[in-house]
């Protein structure tokens, strides 16, 4: 094999070593994440970009040493990433640490491409990352300020509306009520899932179009602007067809937001190429002679380090956890047996929307009538995969999902315990009121690895970053966790009728 073809199988090798490994550091956040179903389209969009630009691509410039600077600046690059990596792995979902990593890879490739070919290597490698932005999960600071507010002023425009037309409508939080049933009770502590789809179509075709920054913060701007506005008529639609029943809603909730998505996915599109005089962007070809490859660049070699250093600390990490998981003892487990033979016994399946939310590994679900006529909805929900227990359970149980979806907390009262397989099992206990109607609820969220409730942080960045550490030192990746909460309809004897509910459904499993 003679040079040339030996430098260009180390080049193809160093691009797509650090490609993988940026793609295993993301795609565990875009599969725990409900909002970043699109992300996947990124590297393509990405990919495309620098294809479509191949033409355009710098003369490698003449070799020269790496300075020091530069390898000191690798050696931190690769130090850090020690405890990025193992954090990551059972926390994928982690801003900071994913945003952190992102900026870092992206400094990396700069200063490779610019060893490697100068400023013109800057400017033709850098400008397709930029939609890694949209590849990244929403600042819960952007989802609780904005995003959930403003979800809630629609239902209120939304309800106003349908009043408006004759169908008596009552917004109660992100959700609407009407007399044929609820819209948005899936999705009531959700965002705007075609919000980051947008931004990264605006983001693309600003690159692709080559547009000025006005013009490109223009379209982001707009992109944003149609994603709200399709969230918008989307319930406004199944409003619509609620009138026809919850089957109706049902049928329809999938279809409209695809069509949501689509639509707005598809009018930024056609804003960008209108702008652009509906033509396709001409590459500027360079005509200069490119030098034959014969021997590795020093750029390359400066970059093929940090790849092969990155991806040892990649294996070192998996097999870190591999041996955790191997090391993690078995204790007593509960499960929740159903009381299928009642005649009033129905199970209820879990929407596509709030399975996206809740990301489960097991879920059942059912309601039924006692005897004395009240009745019961309960439901289990099991996570066996990844850190998602970590804080879905916190996000997305009866205290927060409920009063969203317009109940009202009346009162917290003393919590109800059971002894199952030598577990201590304590259910937190509270009294809502929707619509008229109050309903005990009682819930318990439980660490089945170490037999104990799992608890959340009390809230302090210190507390947040112990556990964390503390499932690193163990070799812990993934969490597994139960959720299993009753709601009955509530009257004097309520607590002692919830009471011999969950002693008959609790048993153990092993």
């Amino acid at each position: 094999m003679d040079a040339t073809r030996r430098t260009t199988l180390a080049v193809t090798a160093i691009v797509a070593g650090g490609g993988l490994l940026l793609l295993s550091l993301l795609a565990a956040a875009w599969s725990n994440s409900a909002d970043l179903g699109h992300a996947w389209a990124v590297p393509v969009l990405m990919a495309f970009l620098w294809w479509e630009r191949w033409a355009e691509r710098p003369v490698t410039a003449a070799p020269r040493d790496v300075p020091r600077w530069l390898w000191a600046i690798a050696a931190l690059v690769v130090l850090l990433a020690v405890p990025v990596r193992l954090l990551t792995i059972p926390y994928p979902l982690l801003p900071t640490l994913l945003a952190g990593s992102v900026v870092g890879a992206a400094a990396v490739a700069a200063l490779g491409a610019w060893l490697i070919a100068g400023r013109e290597g800057l400017r033709w490698t850098l400008p397709p990352l930029v939609l890694l932005v949209s590849a990244l999960p929403t600042p819960s600071v952007i989802e609780s300020g904005l995003i959930v507010p403003m979800r809630e002023v629609f239902a209120s425009i939304v309800a106003e509306l349908a009043n408006l037309f004759g169908r008596p409508a009552l917004a109660t939080g992100t959700s609407i009520r009407l007399a044929t049933g609820w819209v948005g009770i899936d999705e009531a502590c959700g965002g705007i899932r075609s919000l980051q789809a947008c931004v990264m179509i605006g983001l693309f075709f600003g690159e692709w179009y080559r547009f000025g920054w006005a013009r490109r913060a223009g379209l982001l701007g707009l992109s944003v602007g149609f994603a709200v506005a399709g969230n918008f008529f989307r319930i406004l639609f199944l409003a619509w067809r609620a009138g026809e029943g919850e089957a109706a809603v049902l049928a329809a909730h999938d279809v409209a937001g695809w069509a949501a998505m689509v639509a707005s996915v598809t009018v930024t599109g056609w804003l960008a190429i209108k702008w652009a005089g509906y033509r396709l962007p001409q590459p500027v070809i360079r005509r200069e002679a490119r030098p034959a490859l014969t021997a590795l660049h020093p750029g390359w070699i400066w970059l093929g380090v940090i790849v092969g250093a990155l991806a040892l600390n990649e294996a070192s990490a998996r097999a870190w956890y591999f041996r955790g998981a191997r090391a993690q003892s078995e204790v007593p487990q509960w499960s929740v047996r159903w009381p299928t033979a009642l005649p009033t016994y129905q199970a209820e399946g879990l929407g596509d929307v709030a399975r996206d939310m809740l990301r489960p590994n097991g879920f059942a679900a059912a309601r039924w009538a006692l005897p004395s006529g009240e009745w019961v909805w309960a439901y289990y929900v099991q996570w066996t995969q990844g850190q998602v227990a970590r804080f879905v359970p916190f996000l997305h149980n009866p205290t927060v999902c409920l009063p969203l979806s317009g109940c009202e907390l009346l009162a917290e009262e003393e919590p109800i315990e059971l002894q199952v397989s030598g577990n201590r099992l304590v259910f937190n206990t509270y009294r809502f009121r929707r619509a008229g109607t109050d309903m005990l609820v009682t819930f318990v969220i439980w660490d089945s690895a170490r037999g104990q409730p799992l608890l959340p942080t009390d809230g302090s960045n210190r507390a947040a970053w112990d556990h964390r550490w503390r499932d690193v030192r163990e070799g812990r990746q993934h969490q597994p966790a139960q959720l299993f909460s009753v709601a009955l309809d509530s009257n004097g004897n309520a607590r002692a009728q919830m009471r011999t509910i969950l002693q008959s459904m609790v048993v153990s499993s092993r």
